[in-house]
């Protein structure tokens, strides 16, 4: 798929997702109670005083997280519908900005202290541009919390190609009465760990998330197939300032 395109395809099923995304997710199987504890459970805390950007920030659910820690936020989002319904849910609190993360973010440099970015990353063939963005913005010391869909994870239905390829496949997900189609990368987890490092960024610790029990009870057909298999995988790394 032409990368214009692809943005494009994105950026389209999101603006249609926006206005069901939060009721479907926040409390769903496995945004809400995988994929965002994971994440939360990496960032570094205290976050009073700090600077946060929420990259691929969606309908705000993480920013609004990130508000009531204490730290000063900035959202991003390819999706100016999500964005408008990250601003109806955090107000004024929060700064946001429809941005590609394919292009270098309109940000200052070193003005921020972390960066956390929720499966957005896979949307992009190419990662220099967007990891290259989180390292100049970021001031020394500063850390980045990313989650994707795991390298391990079981095959979808159009992933023709084995584990050590890098390629585009597609996923179907209902929410509410929508119906989308999405297109993501997989690639296998050398590459994922050589972009990081090619960026000057270290891997400091990796969660592997599993159903808590509270999830089980509540979706056990939803989540039964993840309890032992894995579904996404979340890095904090830090930023050395040279490519390691």
């Amino acid at each position: 798929m032409d990368p214009v395109e692809h943005a494009r395809h994105t950026r389209d099923v999101y603006d249609r997702l926006a206005p069901v995304w939060s009721a479907t997710t926040d409390d769903g199987p496995f945004n809400g109670l995988l994929e965002r504890p994971a994440l939360r459970s990496l960032i570094p805390r205290p976050l009073i005083g700090t600077s946060v950007l929420d990259a691929g920030c969606g309908s705000g659910a993480q920013c609004e997280w990130l508000l009531d820690e204490g730290a000063e936020v900035t959202g991003v989002d390819l999706s100016p519908v999500m964005i408008d319904q990250a601003r109806q849910r955090c107000g004024s609190r929060v700064e946001l900005l429809v941005a590609d993360l394919a292009e270098a973010l309109p940000l200052e440099a070193q003005s921020f202290d972390g960066v956390t970015c929720s499966l957005a990353l896979h949307y992009l063939r190419d990662w220099q541009v967007p990891l290259a963005s989180f390292a100049r913005i970021l001031r020394p010391g500063g850390w980045v919390v990313i989650s994707l869909d795991h390298p391990f994870g079981a095959p979808l239905p159009d992933q023709h190609d084995g584990y050590f390829q890098h390629q585009l496949v597609s996923d179907t997900w209902t929410k509410a009465d929508v119906e989308v189609t999405q297109h993501f990368w997989r690639r296998p987890l050398a590459q994922v760990v050589d972009a990081f490092a090619d960026a000057g960024f270290l891997v400091e610790r990796i969660v592997e998330p599993r159903p808590s029990g509270e999830a089980m009870r509540r979706f056990p057909a939803e989540l039964r197939n993840v309890v032992d298999s894995p579904s996404f995988i979340v890095y904090r790394l830090r930023y050395s300032g040279a490519p390691v």
